[in-house]
């Protein structure tokens, strides 16, 4: 069990060796997968319980459910952390595209000039070499080239 803000999680990992669950078939159409692994989470914050089961595959054996765990721990905290980038920098949580493929394209635009931006070398934060890249066509020029 973990205490991190503000919650308590417990995660529990299983790890099946895929030529025990998967049909020969089956096997052969995912060639290198190697193992399946399930993680079953629970969190409780403050009075609510979350549980969950995502499951993964992989092409590693042998490994340990410490290794799965921290794999998995560290794949939210990248998420978490290009999501905090996304709305400190673009202000994506604030956007009003609803409609069709719009949010799947905007995000995907989002996510190109951040990774754009990120590359540049300066001093500036993500937020100032947005808005100077708006202002700025040289500035612009010199970031996509």
């Amino acid at each position: 069990m973990e205490y991190d803000h503000g919650r308590y999680e417990v995660l529990k990992c299983s790890i099946l060796p895929s030529k025990n669950a998967l049909l020969e078939e089956t096997q052969k159409q995912w060639s290198g997968l190697k193992t399946l692994i399930r993680i079953e989470s629970s969190r409780q914050i403050k009075d609510g319980l979350m549980q969950e089961t995502r499951y993964y595959i992989s092409d590693e054996e042998g490994l340990s459910a410490s290794y799965y765990n921290s794999l998995v721990r560290g794949h939210w905290g990248i998420e978490n952390h290009l999501h905090w980038h996304l709305d400190v920098t673009f202000r994506e949580d604030n956007c009003r595209a609803r409609k069709d493929n719009a949010p799947e394209n905007i995000s995907t635009l989002r996510k190109l000039a951040l990774q754009i931006i990120r590359e540049q070398s300066d001093k500036l934060s993500l937020k100032k070499r947005r808005l100077k890249a708006a202002y700025d066509l040289e500035y612009l020029n010199k970031l996509i080239t």
